[in-house]
């Protein structure tokens, strides 16, 4: 039991390390996003799919050496939590830093996330407001007079009815 447990705590480890990897990529990505810098957060989604899939791979084996645990045993353990009330002193102690510190990196990852999001929809709202604004600048101002003739009038951008 102790060696499946050392084993949980070394992918726990492992998982955290990679978090703080996510959310200096999310953090720079921050960066890219007002620098409107696309190759760069091309580059980085590449990055995050990497880091998300070997959080994955961690994940399966976590799960595996959790069953390898409780095999023979009548106990559950579907939460971090469960592990923690199973293990006594120094594993108990270093789960429930784990499960702090993983916990703060996932509310920060999150937090910067949120902030991406933000940024996105502001440029992407940009976008549209000077997509529209040029797009009704363009358009056929064309009035009809008594003798049939056309008469177009020259817009100034500024006057433009948004």
């Amino acid at each position: 039991m102790i060696q499946n447990v050392n084993g949980v705590i070394e992918i726990l480890e492992k998982e955290q390390s990679i978090l703080k990897e996510i959310l200096e990529l999310f953090c720079s990505k921050t960066k890219f996003i007002v620098e409107n810098n696309i190759s760069a957060l091309i580059e980085q989604s590449t990055f995050e799919k990497q880091k998300a899939d070997e959080i994955k791979r961690l994940e399966e084996a976590r799960q595996r050496l959790i069953a390898e645990l409780l095999k023979g045993k009548n106990k559950e353990v579907s939460s971090l939590d469960d592990l923690i009330e199973l293990c006594d002193g120094v594993q108990q102690k270093r789960l429930i830093e784990l499960k702090s510190s993983i916990g703060k990196l996932v509310e920060e990852i999150k937090r910067v996330n949120h902030l991406n999001l933000s940024l996105i929809q502001s440029s992407l709202e940009y976008i549209d407001f000077m997509t529209n604004l040029v797009s009704s600048y363009f358009t056929d101002d064309t009035t009809y007079q008594k003798d049939g003739q056309s008469k177009l009038t020259k817009k100034n951008m500024f006057d433009i009815k948004l």
